[in-house]
């Protein structure tokens, strides 16, 4: 099962610091990102909240390369490892917290539930996973633990999403505007089609 390469989203510090605070990062955790680009999540978890240990995978093989070297300039192999791969081909068990900026395929949510350990904490950007409940969220970032709580309805979902009641051809419509939602907008609507038969 291969995956999309995802376009080279840099977060900002910022943006990397809430996501972590989101997840409650501590030295107690094991912190995979999941397309780690230039591994700077990988960074900031290490040296600034502790983590014992980070895993950055990308399939990418020159952005995993100079992750590699980022990590190596800093002094920090051994403490952050870096594996050139496809997410999908490696081994999660070890995370306490995984991250996935990418958008959800098909594949996703039965691949977190039998890969990531229980009580692992998930953060995704933009949007949850289609069908799950949120434990918190810090928008743009969504955190849902293993095993995940499923939404009865398609409504009760969407409210999940915008914190707000509102009909789903309106959350539809809503999605399509905003920029700030980065989804293929049918994908998203086969991913709900398939979730809530």
């Amino acid at each position: 099962m291969k995956t999309h390469l995802g376009p080279d989203i840099t977060q900002s510090n910022r943006n990397i610091r809430r996501l972590l605070h989101l997840a409650q990062a501590s030295k107690k955790d094991v912190f995979y990102d999941l397309g780690c680009g230039r591994g700077q999540l990988c960074i900031i978890a290490v040296s600034e909240f502790g983590v014992r240990h980070a895993v950055g995978i990308e399939r990418l093989k020159s952005r995993a390369k100079k992750a590699e070297q980022r990590v190596r300039h800093l002094g920090l192999s051994r403490q952050i490892e870096i594996r050139n791969e496809d997410f999908y081909d490696s081994d999660l068990y070890e995370a306490t917290i995984a991250y996935n900026g990418l958008m959800e395929d098909f594949e996703s949510l039965q691949f977190y539930e039998q890969s990531l350990k229980r009580e692992c904490r998930l953060v995704t950007l933009s949007m949850p996973l289609v069908g799950v409940m949120l434990n918190s969220q810090d928008y743009p970032f969504y955190l849902m633990k293993i095993p995940f709580r499923k939404a009865r309805s398609v409504s009760q979902w969407v409210q999940t999403v915008l914190s707000q009641k509102m009909p789903v051809k309106d959350f539809f419509k809503e999605i399509a505007e905003d920029p700030d939602y980065w989804t293929d907008i049918r994908t998203l609507k086969a991913l709900i089609r398939r979730r809530f038969r």
